[in-house]
């Protein structure tokens, strides 16, 4: 079980970096073909309610960017400073730990998946493909996905005691 859980945080951490590299890339492929003055908020309704610089588009990956240090930064800091799903023992400790930080990773990349979806709807609008989006779609998978997310991997460390 620890191999299976550490593999599997390790993958999930290098695929979000992956999404991490692929925001940046994104904006770079644009960039040139996205006009110097673009929309950079989306009403409800899915129109442009507030214009700005091209360069707006990097705020977006720059946060996605402190996003994955700080839940890295988490995972380097001992469980006693934190809290935990379940109660640690010494039984359970390593699991309960590997577990939750398995959760922190999948959770960054649950993020990195909208933060890109996101960027990717966002630039595609600067350049006025598809300038009226429905903004619903991506806030029910964020909002489903992190639900699910919690759900298992808190029901996992009841299971895991």
């Amino acid at each position: 079980m620890r191999t299976l859980l550490a593999n599997t945080e390790r993958l999930v951490t290098l695929l979000t970096g992956l999404l991490l590299i692929s925001q940046f890339l994104l904006i770079i492929g644009y960039y040139a073909h996205l006009p110097e003055v673009i929309p950079v908020h989306f009403g409800l309704n899915g129109k442009p309610d507030r214009w700005g610089s091209r360069a707006t588009l990097f705020v977006v990956p720059t946060i996605s960017t402190f996003l994955c240090l700080i839940f890295w930064g988490v995972r380097q800091i001992s469980p006693d400073f934190y809290n935990m799903p379940a109660p640690l023992t010494p039984e359970n400790r390593e699991r309960q730990v590997r577990n939750t930080h398995e959760m922190m990773a999948m959770t960054a990349f649950v993020i990195m998946v909208f933060m890109l979806w996101t960027l990717w709807d966002w630039a595609r609008s600067a350049a006025n493909t598809d300038l009226v989006r429905s903004k619903l779609v991506p806030m029910i998978f964020l909002g489903v996905s992190l639900a699910g997310t919690f759900i298992y991997y808190v029901r996992r460390a009841y299971a895991l005691k």
